[in-house]
């Protein structure tokens, strides 16, 4: 009894003595927040070089396979992804820049037919019920709101991108680096992980590997594709903002369902700015590239690797949407994926404990 008496009073203690430090750490918020902020905005060029590494290692490891030196292998994906994306930004930038001044100038054009579209919707919706009426005035509100927040915040990260430049250059000597000793960075990170864990973490990161990894490096190249195909395309139908509306479109089609509307939203409205026969065009355009993307592009390189019904997917973005944001939207799928793999693989290791 006196045993169980002490254990109680060892546990109060404890929770005590979490709650002082928390409370210490309160208030001494102004002292270490800037230091950790620094930090971690320091950790982002090591982040971003990361996931590049990750990104580019299946095709390293290929090549290696294939008889080619580890190092030649490097050096000859490093030259194409970084020359790539230096010759794409030479080339297209300026012309990005300047489609982008012309979006900006046709911008009262596009809010005088915004404003009459809406005024459409309200006049259609006012013989609805009166809740009914309220809630779709309420979701056009809430889709404005988010919109102007977005280009809000674009304009800050563009910001942060220059201010930061000196951290880009290093990125490509950190993706460099990752990739030349990424087997010894492998064996380092496994020596932290206890001894006992070991054998189930590497299970867990083999499942991730062939789930989370698959995805993400498939919808990348799905994105890359859809938005050459949608600025040649624009292109064609003569579409004046042809490369910037490409970009968007293929930006946000990583968003499942909600994806394709979000970047076909802003295409259909600058092209009813310049005429209902450029709309036409545009919209059969948009139609056709979402039939690709939907019947070639994703099966072919994506194919079924969330495994799980659309409507999980659709309730795991109204939820990150709303805790989120578009940032939301954009984590929500391959968080889902993240967490899918996990219970796979717990799920099969019981199966197999259990044969």
């Amino acid at each position: 009894m006196d045993g169980l008496k002490l254990k109680w009073i060892y546990r109060l203690c404890l929770i005590l003595l979490i709650g002082l430090v928390g409370i210490v750490f309160y208030y001494l918020k102004p002292v270490y927040l800037h230091i950790v902020i620094g930090v971690l905005k320091s950790m982002v060029p090591f982040l971003i070089g990361l996931i590049i590494a990750y990104l580019l290692h299946p095709a390293i490891e290929y090549i290696h396979n294939k008889g080619i030196k580890r190092v030649i292998a490097i050096l000859l994906i490093y030259l194409l992804f970084f020359g790539g994306c230096v010759l794409g930004l030479y080339l297209l930038l300026p012309i990005f820049k300047q489609q982008w001044q012309d979006i900006l100038t046709a911008f009262p054009k596009v809010m005088a037919l915004y404003d009459n579209f809406l005024s459409k919707i309200d006049r259609k919706t006012s013989r609805m019920p009166i809740f009914l009426h309220n809630r779709i005035d309420l979701m056009i509100n809430g889709a404005e709101r988010s919109g102007l927040s977005l280009l809000n915040k674009s304009g800050e990260w563009m910001k942060q991108l220059v201010n930061n430049i000196i951290s880009l250059f290093i990125i490509p000597f950190i993706v460099f680096y990752f990739l030349k000793d990424y087997k010894v960075l492998s064996n380092m990170f496994w020596k932290i992980i206890p001894y006992k864990w070991r054998y189930e973490a590497k299970g867990l990161a083999k499942e991730l590997n062939n789930t989370f990894g698959k995805y993400i490096r498939g919808q990348i190249l799905v994105c890359f594709l859809l938005f050459g195909l949608a600025t040649i395309f624009l292109w064609i139908v003569r579409m004046k903002y042809a490369l910037v509306l490409g970009v968007i479109i293929g930006i946000t089609d990583i968003i499942p369902y909600f994806g394709p509307v979000i970047g076909a939203i802003p295409t259909l409205f600058l092209a009813a700015s310049e005429g209902t026969s450029l709309l036409i065009r545009v919209g059969i355009t948009l139609i056709v590239l979402q039939l690709i993307e939907g019947n070639v592009l994703s099966p072919l390189i994506i194919g079924k690797s969330i495994h799980t019904h659309p409507v999980i997917i659709m309730f795991s973005l109204l939820v990150a949407g709303e805790i989120a944001g578009f940032i939301g939207l954009l984590i929500a799928v391959p968080l889902l994926v993240v967490i899918i793999s996990v219970i796979r693989y717990y799920s099969n290791r019981k199966e197999r404990l259990s044969t």
